[in-house]
């Protein structure tokens, strides 16, 4: 097998200077390292990936728990994973259905050297055996917590629906409803508190039969909407938790005949990888997962130098697309 000794022989450079360059240390000329890599490549030579994590004391790996794999978490793990390449990081996914000893073995692995670092995205297990970990290496959450051990990094959805109905408020819509996914999970409970609050603080009816949850997908907008047909009457606009379930309302209203945006205005709720909105012509308020985990990896790397880092200022943002655009003329697609 080659090793360090005969690619230096054969790239007639120094052991020190083939190292850096296999640990992509940026202080090599760049012809030099274009040389020894020839020469790694023509030997086919792989790294011993044990024998560098002993002598490193790292892994280049960081976890990601995550409870599913659904749209919503997988682009807060793309944005990890792709600032985590930068950096020369890999990202191992532990997807565990909420089941606590799915989370432990994540914690475990954490303890035995494994992963240099853990970012949890949702957590079952009790913050404070969580932080017991903490001593084999730094955990950060995407969920909203104050604790002397744990980072995190969490976008307040209060805001985020906040700024959907301020929107529909100043349209003129005045019956609005919302759907919203898990009934009982932080985000859904930020988002109900907003739809009451901003309502209440515009006089406007709230109606508890008009704030739909476990709704997520498209044939979950077509239902909602039913739902809303069937009722005693009907609302004007709908805020949406997810751009999937807004789209499968836009097209059971046209189905049924209802203009939209004039009997009917929709807003979207997604993520800034989401295509539906614009292909439905969607206003969508903007939640920027991608560039969250973005955040959690850099911050994460922080804290593995050791080395300060000035947080980005994350925040929601609208765009205003046809299907709240009252008193514009529609063009017919």
């Amino acid at each position: 097998m080659s090793n360090i000794k005969q690619i230096a022989q054969m790239a007639g450079v120094s052991r020190s200077t083939v190292s850096r360059v296999l640990n992509h240390h940026p202080h090599v000329h760049e012809d030099t390292r274009r040389k020894v890599q020839q020469v790694i490549d023509k030997l086919d030579y792989i790294q011993n990936s044990n024998a560098v994590q002993l002598k490193k004391g790292r892994t280049n790996t960081i976890g990601v728990v995550s409870p599913s794999i659904s749209h919503y978490f997988m682009q807060i793990v793309q944005g990890i994973a792709e600032a985590g390449t930068t950096c020369h990081y890999q990202t191992l996914l532990y997807q565990t259905n909420e089941k606590a000893d799915q989370e432990l073995q994540a914690l475990e692995m954490l303890r035995q050297k494994r992963l240099d670092g853990l970012i949890i995205l949702r957590c079952g297990l009790d913050w404070e055996k969580v932080a017991t970990y903490t001593k084999y290496g730094p955990i950060m959450t995407c969920e909203p917590l104050q604790h002397p051990k744990i980072q995190s990094i969490y976008m307040n959805h209060y805001e985020g629906f906040q700024l959907g109905l301020e929107h529909l408020i100043e349209k003129g819509y005045n019956r609005i409803a919302c759907t919203i996914g898990r009934a009982e999970s932080r985000n859904s409970l930020e988002r109900k508190k907003a739809f009451e609050d901003i309502l209440q603080t515009h006089n406007l009816p709230v109606h508890p039969e008009w704030i739909l949850d476990e709704t997520f997908t498209v044939d979950d907008g077509r239902t909602a909407l039913q739902k809303l047909l069937n009722g005693n009457h009907m609302p004007d606009a709908v805020i949406h938790a997810s751009d999937y379930v807004a789209a499968g309302m836009a097209a059971e209203a046209r189905a049924q005949g209802i203009s939209i945006p004039d009997e009917l205005g929709l807003v979207g709720f997604e993520s800034d990888q989401s295509d539906v909105a614009g292909l439905m012509e969607l206003t969508h308020v903007r939640n920027p997962l991608k560039q969250m985990g973005a955040e959690a990896f850099h911050r994460m790397y922080a804290a593995l130098k050791e080395t300060p880092y000035t947080a980005v200022d994350l925040s929601f943002s609208l765009t205003e697309r046809q299907s709240t655009a009252r008193g514009v003329k529609q063009v017919q697609l």
